[in-house]
């Protein structure tokens, strides 16, 4: 009920004494006022009088029609009977937990909008000589707009009186009209403007609650697209390294490919031009290794010094055992020969330090440590054999691997 009053102002509520066909009076609760009505564009106020039965919300509501003096009811209405009582689609299928006041309220007053229960009355009106007979019934009992009789008149004044009148017969004088204004006086509004609100304010709704479930899923998808665009860049990140360590192989690859390449063609040359000599027999041991440049020579020339001292060394310790040399003799021829071979190798280590750079140079950038090796007069490549020095060159494989390059 206060949604209903709160839904339509012109409603107020009221408790009053309200008579059963059985005579039994019991107070109920009560909006009266009016609804509106809408009909060819005009707004008209209708009105009504909506009591709530013991048994509601099981039960549907008693609403009635109340005419004022300068109105009368629509003669065979679709829903509302002479008596007033309405009868509206909505009340007849009343669904107990379900249909409301409010939606009553509405529904009936779009039904009045396409039925109107009320007009004025013609000039020279008069009501009917024989009224309609029909059964008793609770909406009849109490009926707004019959009179009180002389009996009720001063128990239950008004309108309110009507029940007993209804009852034994009588036909009082028409009660006091309730204070609402005739239809003249009501000022009328456009209906397609109301309308036209309402669709607006339903509208701009539906677009809300779709633009928040828009964003939602559009937040959602974003989400989701930065986790990925943050996954591929991580993979970009991994293949990119990939492909960088894939090319640093590839030029180290490339670079020991030349490598052999320079290598086994000195070979074949170095073999096409002694295989012959090993068939005749013209093979010069003292021509056989030829250094490729400066630095191969010295390198040979200090290993072959190194290793004659090793052999006098070993020549002498044999002579002093054999007692051919004293012992003072020994000492001295020793070390004056270490001290040689302690400058030969020396020198040795520094010639080796030289091939490694160059060796370095000539991975890295091949063409650029060519064209340095032509203007120093070496030839860096494959000829660049590292020479140590001492007895740990053989276990290296120098003996196995000769200086190739041949001027």
């Amino acid at each position: 009920m206060l949604d209903l009053v709160s839904d339509f102002p012109s409603l107020i509520l009221r408790s009053q004494q309200y008579t059963h066909t059985n005579g039994a009076v019991v107070p109920l609760l009560m909006a009266e006022g009016t609804v509106p009505l809408y009909y060819q564009g005009v707004k008209y106020n209708i009105p009504v009088q909506i009591w709530l039965p013991e048994g509601y919300a099981r039960q549907p509501p008693i609403m009635y029609v109340v005419p004022t003096p300068t109105m009368i009811i629509k003669p065979n209405h679709s829903f509302v009977d002479a008596s007033g009582v309405v009868l509206s689609p909505y009340v007849r299928n009343w669904i107990p937990g379900r249909s409301n006041l409010v939606d009553m309220a509405q529904d009936t007053s779009i039904q009045f909008g396409q039925d109107p229960p009320l007009f004025s009355k013609p000039p020279g009106w008069r009501p009917p000589q024989s009224p309609v007979q029909r059964p008793p019934d609770t909406f009849q009992a109490h009926n707004p707009i019959h009179g009180p009789s002389s009996a009720q008149s001063a128990s239950q004044p008004g309108i309110w009186g009507g029940a007993v009148a209804a009852m034994t017969g009588n036909r009082p004088p028409p009660p006091s009209p309730p204070s609402t204004p005739p239809p003249a006086a009501v000022q009328p509004e456009n209906l397609e403007e109301v309308f036209r609100k309402a669709a607006l304010v339903q509208l701009k709704s539906r677009v809300e609650g779709s633009l928040k479930r828009a964003n939602a899923s559009a937040t959602g998808d974003m989400d989701e697209l930065l986790e990925q665009q943050a996954e591929l860049a991580r993979r970009d990140r991994e293949v990119s390294a990939g492909v960088d360590s894939m090319q640093a192989e590839r030029h180290a690859l490339e670079a020991s490919v030349l490598e052999m390449a320079g290598k086994s063609a000195a070979l074949e040359r170095w073999l096409a031009d002694n295989e012959k000599k090993a068939v005749t027999g013209d093979v010069d041991p003292d021509t056989a290794i030829v250094p490729a440049d400066v630095l191969s020579k010295q390198a040979l020339d200090g290993q072959a010094e190194d290793l004659a001292m090793e052999d006098t060394l070993y020549a002498l310790e044999k002579a002093m055992q054999a007692g051919s040399l004293t012992p003072d003799v020994y000492i001295k021829q020793v070390r004056n020969l270490c001290g040689r071979q302690f400058m030969v190798r020396a020198l040795g280590k520094k010639i080796a330090s030289r091939q490694n750079q160059l060796k370095r140079a000539y991975q890295d950038a091949p063409h650029q440590a060519q064209s340095s090796s032509s203007r120093t007069g070496q030839t860096p490549g494959p000829s660049h054999v590292q020479m140590p020095q001492g007895d740990s060159w053989v276990s290296l494989g120098i003996l196995s691997n000769p200086l190739t390059q041949a001027h």
